[in-house]
């Protein structure tokens, strides 16, 4: 198979339009190992300096991603989800709302001492301990947000974590503890490079930018309920203010 050597249109750009149109057709789905350079450069008769240059704009938008040691994939659309003062839209909703199907997998659970930082927040007296619990949310498969939650164990006390597998926080605080989250939230959000300690979870590579968005949850009486602190794989998520 071989691009048109005559027409004005550049090669690299024919071959971007032919690798998009297999990606639109289904021939390579999100997470799907593309051809190497050298596999791509045969195939298409064109020298690998052309599908070096086809692959990195490719990435720019978003297209595909590069993981070192492991090839070029293709990448899933970003998920948009709105984070608003009064409008906080879940992970699961915003999943929904674009089309895919969102998953999540329990990685721990573990009981703390409530930090300086988390009481600013969340004002515990009395019981000073949390639940830290860390999850990986995904969307048709594709592992998106790396999530630690903190939570009192007085509001929550017997914590059935094994519900938050596949399942919905918002809906085990409402139908096992009559807990009600408020639509308002204060969210904080920051751009980082993505840390060593999360980069397989995330099928990521160790210095891609991840936003880090940080979200204060109250009950329905505007109570401190509990903090979402979420590493998010920046390449998959767009999120509005």
């Amino acid at each position: 198979m071989s691009l048109d050597k005559k027409s004005q249109q550049p090669l690299y750009a024919q071959l971007m339009k032919e690798l998009k149109d297999m990606i639109h057709s289904g021939l390579y789905k999100a997470g799907d190992q593309i051809p190497t350079e050298t596999e791509l450069s045969e195939k298409y008769q064109v020298s690998r300096i052309t599908v070096r240059r086809t692959i990195e704009e490719l990435c720019a938008q978003g297209v595909l991603v590069k993981r070192q040691g492991k090839g070029t994939f293709v990448e899933a659309p970003k998920i948009f989800r709105m984070v608003e003062n009064d409008n906080n839209m879940s992970f699961s909703e915003s999943c929904r709302a674009n089309g895919r199907k969102p998953s999540s997998h329990v990685l721990s659970c573990r009981i703390m001492e409530v930090e300086d930082w988390q009481n600013e927040f969340l004002r515990l007296s009395g019981d000073r301990t949390l639940y830290h619990i860390e999850r990986v949310l995904s969307a048709d498969d594709l592992p998106i947000i790396y999530e630690h939650i903190y939570i009192p164990v007085s509001r929550v006390p017997n914590l059935q974590v094994q519900k938050l597998e596949n399942g919905s926080l918002f809906r085990l605080l409402r139908e096992e503890y009559q807990v009600f989250e408020s639509e308002k939230g204060r969210s904080t959000i920051e751009v980082r490079m993505a840390p060593q300690s999360i980069v397989e979870h995330l099928r990521m590579n160790t210095g891609e930018p991840v936003m880090i968005l940080i979200s204060y949850m109250n009950d329905d009486e505007e109570n401190p309920l509990y903090i979402s602190y979420e590493i998010i794989a920046g390449s998959r998520y767009r999120i509005s203010m």
